[in-house]
């Protein structure tokens, strides 16, 4: 994956991890994956991978957070399923003018701010 999808797939998981980690759920299985998120996010961003080494910790993300939501009923409140499913689809596709204005849609959504 090329260098500015990586950096724009970083920073939706960044907005991701606080929308998560701050929805009201007392289930352990949310607690768990909340935690499995921040710690993961925070390497992405602390050791700043790039290439394939990314790639792969992306893909393990995105295969553990989607096995909870199938096998454990992990629960995602609105505005964190809505940046999941462009999480899902920024890492399927090549970036476009319709991922942009979905995340553009998104973030206004919550008075967000993406900062890349």
């Amino acid at each position: 994956m090329e260098y500015s999808k990586q950096k724009l797939l970083l920073s939706i998981l960044i907005k991701f991890d606080e929308s998560f980690n701050s929805q009201i759920n007392e289930s352990a299985v949310n607690q768990e994956i909340g935690q499995f998120i921040k710690l993961s996010v925070q390497e992405l961003s602390e050791k700043q991978y790039r290439g394939s080494l990314f790639d792969e910790k992306i893909d393990y993300i995105i295969s553990k957070v989607n096995h909870e939501r199938n096998a454990n009923k992990l629960v995602f409140n609105d505005y964190t399923g809505r940046l999941w499913d462009q999480i899902l689809q920024i890492k399927q596709r090549t970036t476009s003018f319709e991922t942009a204005y979905s995340l553009i849609d998104i973030l206004n959504s919550k008075n967000a701010s993406l900062k890349l």
